[in-house]
């Protein structure tokens, strides 16, 4: 059996620390004040719902929310910039802290595969998690990462620690979409929305965790994060693959050749590719809805530099349309992922 720490982590961002490690935020100081407020008033609420878009910063901000309740130091005590060498945010960061539980797709050793959601069975060991005594008499809380892979028995599970929570337990539910969890799920917590990051505040942040990144991939980046500083991250990590691929192929437009796109869709096909294939994949799509706007109005407000193609404004929203379509079709009905993805390519090529 693979030791624990080998095992792919589904609450982990491709080519991001895990956010257990990660302990810098930017752009969320209002609802992280609103949970200083309450933790600072003895009065903490015991469900707390964080939602954004995704990389948005959600798991960043749940574990320095769990790192404070379980007793460790903020710098200041406006924020919760818990420095990394505090004992509580070691334990944590280790995944050695028993009075922290979180709950999440588990790895499945006869597929070898992470599972596709949360199973019902994984959400009763909250509830005996929560039976049991704080092992240091303070907290005992959990992250769920994420409410959105959740089905409906999973979510009924959640409802009764929800409804009649044990004492001295916090729970932190994390969710892309909200409105699609149960009513009395979101009626029960306090809701912080995370609202996406300014590219102007993501690029000097994306320059000190990567220095050595250089002034285009940092910008294109931020530019297509869609607010999202994990997601920008991920941007970077994955540069050679994401933005190199989309550099490459928009400066081959000029041609009539279609080498390019052959290679970039082999390349984003492959088994080991498939988070640098999402990345491009929204990336793309960002690119043909700012070419739209370029095309009617001449403002240029994306990443890279226009298209050297022209087309009207109404054909490349039907493009961009026909990518999401796409998308969502080879996910849903397992289609070849070369053939896709080069079917892509050669409509926004074509004259």
């Amino acid at each position: 059996m693979a030791e624990p720490d080998a095992l792919p982590e589904p609450d982990r961002a491709p080519g991001c620390p895990h956010p257990r490690e990660t302990f810098d935020l930017i752009g969320h100081k209002r609802a992280e004040g609103k949970f200083i407020h309450s933790l600072n008033g003895g009065k903490i609420h015991h469900a707390w719902l964080l939602s954004g878009t995704p990389g948005t910063g959600k798991a960043t901000l749940a574990y320095r929310m769990a790192r404070a309740i379980l007793g460790a130091k903020s710098l200041l005590a406006d924020t919760l910039d818990i420095p990394s060498d505090d004992p509580v945010a070691q334990r944590i960061a280790s995944q050695g802290h028993g009075d922290l539980f979180v709950l999440r797709r588990p790895y499945d050793f006869k597929t070898k595969k992470l599972k596709s959601a949360i199973p019902v069975d994984e959400t009763r060991r909250l509830a005996e998690f929560f039976q049991t005594k704080p092992s240091e008499g303070g907290w005992r809380v959990c992250i769920i990462d994420s409410m959105d892979e959740m089905n409906r028995n999973s979510e009924n599970a959640i409802l009764k620690s929800l409804e009649e929570p044990p004492e001295q337990t916090i729970l932190i539910l994390i969710s892309n979409n909200p409105g699609r969890l149960l009513p009395t799920i979101r009626s029960r917590c306090l809701h912080l929305a995370l609202r996406p990051v300014d590219a102007d505040a993501i690029t000097p942040w994306l320059k000190r965790r990567h220095p050595d990144a250089s002034d285009g991939v940092l910008d294109a980046a931020a530019k297509l994060a869609r607010g999202g500083p994990g997601k920008a991250t991920s941007l970077v990590s994955n540069s050679e693959a994401v933005l190199q691929s989309l550099t490459q192929f928009i400066s081959g437009l000029a041609s009539s050749s279609s080498i390019m796109d052959h290679k970039i869709a082999a390349k984003l096909s492959l088994a080991n590719a498939r988070a640098e294939r999402q990345l491009f994949w929204e990336a793309l799509q960002d690119i043909l809805q700012a070419q739209a706007l370029f095309s009617a109005t001449g403002e240029w407000k994306g990443a890279f530099k226009p298209l050297p193609v022209t087309k009207t404004p109404a054909h490349w929203e039907k493009l961009y349309a026909k990518t999401v379509h796409l998308q969502e079709r080879e996910l849903a009905l397992n289609m070849d992922k070369k053939s896709v993805m080069y079917d892509v390519l050669s409509s926004i090529r074509a004259g």
